[in-house]
């Protein structure tokens, strides 16, 4: 009976030591590599520690860089980012008293690989937490002041103590959002890191307003991949992964003239498959990014040929010339429901991108007011993957 009292005895003694060379065994000090692109500034935190940050300062107006930060951590490893878009000063805004005054806009891009196996380890995509931290301006139609730091309103909190951590809860932030290189504006040093395929823009909801975001991201144990590495994935294929496609054009490949206003400017056939389980809805838009305005005209901010939502979630296709499987949003020419063709006005080559969203539920959203941005806001909390494609005409 003594034996047996010992022995129970020990065992919480046993099992603690099997579970400390548990973590032993997987605690091995190893070498990583972060390549960061941000618009405009960063820093890095691993496991609560900083790792390094962008070395153009925030107070430069246009930094616009890429970085690769080197360091030593051991899993589980909790990867935390502090990001920041340029601002002149508290009302958000910059350029302020010249011509171009203005709201900036914001993007961060991340993937951190091993050293030693190039296994691609984390990357930036909504699966990060995100928290706001500075908002402005609340009103945007500030913009226009002659004294917006007085007539800006802003909204800020202080950094949570020990956000970076690995022992910080951040259960109540909620998950990043991404964005298309397009909608984030890719600038200088973006194209100096070779990117896996895996990568995506990401920010809070608001590239404009949300001016200090805070993210981070829990790796448990190392990536079990025969990738041999981060440049080898950006070449592969996922079968299983949201596509969408058209039986009209290739992805980056022409865009047929008949969907333009030099044709019969009718609507393309798009379809897609394998959506992420929850889907409850889709959303489709096709915009581009205009160059910059002749003289005389106005800056018109991005242009969308076609908002459709409240896709049904059986829907797996539209037709040539009948978008509306969904509710038909407006386009920004002339406001109007439906599709407006492109016409490609200007020399060279023009590029017009097709995404699908994948929602986690309907939208409450009429369609006379469906423009692109109370599209996109209404979209927010609600994505659950998107997928796109590309398309350029000239005349």
């Amino acid at each position: 009976m003594k034996r047996l009292t010992l022995l129970i005895a020990l065992v919480p003694l046993l099992l603690s030591s099997m579970s400390s060379s548990a973590i032993a065994a997987t605690s091995k000090t190893l070498s990583f590599k972060a390549e960061i692109w941000a618009d405009n500034w960063f820093a890095l935190y691993v496991n609560g520690k900083k790792v390094g940050e962008d070395s153009v300062s925030i107070k430069t107006e246009r930094s616009f860089n890429s970085e690769t930060i080197n360091f030593k951590a051991s899993y589980p490893l909790t990867i935390a980012v502090i990001a920041k878009d340029y601002v002149e000063n508290a009302s958000g805004l910059e350029y302020i008293g010249k011509s171009n005054q203005q709201i900036g806009d914001a993007g961060i891009a991340i993937q951190v690989s091993e050293v030693t196996s190039k296994r691609l380890v984390a990357y930036s995509n909504s699966s990060w937490k995100v928290l706001v931290i500075d908002k402005a301006p609340l009103n945007e139609e500030c913009v226009t002041s002659s004294d917006p730091l007085t007539e800006c309103r802003h909204k800020n909190i202080s950094l949570p103590k020990n956000w970076a951590s690995s022992s910080y809860q951040d259960k109540n932030w909620t998950n990043a959002r991404t964005f298309s290189a397009e909608e984030v504006g890719v600038k200088e040093g973006y194209f100096d890191i070779n990117w896996s395929s895996k990568v995506e823009f990401i920010w809070s909801s608001d590239l404009r307003l949300d001016n200090t975001i805070v993210l981070r991201i829990r790796i448990s144990t190392p990536i079990k991949s025969s990738t041999a590495s981060a440049a080898s994935a950006s070449i592969s294929t996922d079968s299983n992964s949201f596509r969408l496609t058209s039986s009209e054009f290739v992805d980056g490949g022409a865009l047929p003239k008949e969907f333009t206003c030099d044709g019969a400017g009718i609507s393309p056939p798009l379809s897609w498959q394998n959506p992420p389980a929850g889907s409850k809805s889709f959303a489709i838009i096709m915009d581009s990014e205009p160059g910059p305005p002749r003289p005389g005209e106005s800056n018109t901010g991005k242009h969308f040929y076609l908002t459709v939502f409240n896709i049904p979630s059986d829907a797996v296709k539209i037709l040539k010339g009948e978008p509306g499987v969904g509710t038909l949003g407006q386009n920004f020419l002339g406001k109007k429901a439906g599709y407006t063709p492109p016409c490609s006005q200007g020399p060279g080559a023009k590029k017009y991108s097709f995404t699908i969203y994948a929602l986690s539920s309907r939208l409450d959203l009429g369609a006379g007011e469906a423009t692109l941005s109370s599209l996109e806001k209404a979209m927010a909390d609600k994505i659950l993957a998107k997928a796109q494609i590309s398309a350029v005409y000239a005349r």
